[in-house]
C-alpha cells in the first residue's frame, strides 16, 4: 500500500485538471475491474460486478483525486504570476512553497510582496516566480487560468509515518484501488475517483446523481487534534481509521455508522470516531442528491492538511483497508 500511495502522489491533479492523476489511476485499475468510463465533469468510474449475477444493488465508493491548487489570474511586466486559490489554502502556508504547473510541467516558487507581515498576508500579496523576466517568456510556461500544485516528494519518517503534498486524498484513492482489486460483495461496486472536490464537491454531486446507489461510502482524510494547541478533535495518528459521525455538511445515519463499527469489530481493526464539525467531504454532496442517498465515511487521520507536508500513519491506512473489506463483505 505504501508504494501505491507513493506512486499516486507523483501526478499533478488540480481541481478541474485531474487528467494526469486520472490517467495513472485508470491504468492501474483496468486489469481487475469489469468496466471503466468517465463523465463530462471528469469523474472516473470503475465498476466491479457483484458476486451474484442476479444482484440489483449498488454500493458507490468515492475518493476524490483532485488537490488544492493555485490558479493564475494575472501576470506583471516582469513575468511574475498573480494567483488565486483553487481550494482551501492559506496564504501564510504558501510563502516559499515550490509548485508545478499541471499543463506544462514548469516549476516555480511562491513569493510575497515585500514588507507584508506573515499574519497580514492575503492572496493579493502572493505571486509565483517561474524564473523569467518578462510576460512573453512567462507565457511559454504558464497562462492565465493555468493551475499549479505543490511540487514536493514523498517521504517516510520513522517506521510508520509518511509525508507528502497530496496525501489528501491520494490515500483515499489508494484505498479505493485496493478495494476494487481485492474486495468481494453481494453489491455491484462502483468506485468513483471524483473531480473538483476541493472547490465544492462538484464531481461527487454529478456521480451520485448518475449512479444513485443504494448506499455510498466516502474515503478521505480528516484533521487530527494531536498536535500542540490544535483544534479540538479526538482523532490521533496511529489509533485507527476514523468512522465518520458528522462533518459540516452532514450527520451519518446511525444504521450506517454502526455498520462500519461492526465491520471494524469483525475485522479486529482499530478505529476512532470522526467528529469534524468544521470540515467537509464529498459525503455531504452525495447525501443530499435527489431524494437522499444513505452515505457514510471512513477517514484517515492526517496532520498539516492544506500544506506541502501532510502526515499520515500507515497503521491507520491498514485499519481502513481492513474495515472497508469487512464492510463490503457484510453488505447484503
Amino acid at each position: 500500500m505504501k508504494d501505491l500511495i507513493r506512486s499516486l502522489t507523483i501526478p499533478s491533479g488540480p481541481s478541474g485538471y485531474e487528467l494526469p492523476i486520472k490517467n495513472d489511476i485508470r491504468q492501474i485499475v483496468t486489469p481487475f475491474i469489469d468496466e471503466c468510463y468517465e463523465d463530462i465533469l471528469g469523474n472516473l468510474y470503475a465498476v466491479k460486478n457483484a458476486k451474484s449475477s442476479s444482484s440489483d444493488k449498488t454500493v458507490m465508493l468515492v475518493a476524490h483525486m483532485d488537490e488544492p491548487a493555485l490558479s493564475v489570474i494575472d501576470m506583471d511586466d516582469h513575468g511574475f504570476l498573480r494567483i488565486a486559490p483553487l481550494g482551501p489554502l492559506r496564504p501564510s502556508a504558501l510563502v516559499g512553497a515550490r509548485v508545478v504547473f499541471a499543463r506544462t510541467g514548469r516549476r516555480g516558487i511562491v513569493g510575497a510582496d515585500h514588507g507584508i507581515a506573515l499574519k497580514d498576508l492575503e492572496f493579493a500579496h502572493l505571486f509565483i516566480d517561474i524564473g523569467v523576466s518578462n510576460p512573453t517568456d512567462a507565457n511559454n510556461y504558464a497562462q492565465i487560468g493555468d493551475a499549479a500544485t505543490f511540487a514536493y516528494g514523498f517521504d517516510e519518517i520513522g517506521d510508520h509515518m509518511i509525508v507528502g503534498h497530496a496525501l489528501d486524498n491520494r490515500v483515499g484513492c489508494a484505498l479505493l484501488i485496493d478495494a476494487l482489486q481485492h474486495a468481494q460483495s453481494e453489491y455491484t461496486i462502483v468506485g468513483v475517483f471524483s473531480a473538483q472536490q476541493a472547490v465544492g464537491s462538484r464531481g461527487a454531486k454529478v456521480a451520485a446523481h448518475r449512479i444513485h446507489p443504494n448506499v455510498s461510502l466516502v474515503l478521505d482524510v480528516s484533521p487530527t487534534g494531536d498536535t500542540p494547541k490544535s483544534e479540538n478533535s479526538a482523532l490521533e495518528l496511529g489509533q485507527g481509521a476514523g468512522i465518520k459521525v458528522l462533518d459540516a455538511s452532514m450527520v451519518v445515519a446511525p444504521k450506517w455508522r454502526d455498520s462500519l463499527i461492526e465491520a471494524a469489530k469483525t475485522a479486529h481493526a482499530r478505529y476512532q470516531m470522526d467528529v469534524s464539525p468544521h470540515t467537509t467531504s464529498d459525503a455531504g454532496a452525495i447525501f443530499l442528491t435527489q431524494d437522499g442517498i444513505p452515505t457514510c465515511g471512513l477517514s484517515i487521520p492526517a496532520r498539516y492538511l492544506f500544506t506541502p507536508s501532510q502526515m499520515v500513519h500507515l497503521d491507520d491506512v491498514t485499519s481502513a483497508q481492513q474495515i472497508l473489506s469487512s464492510w463490503l463483505s457484510r453488505l447484503g
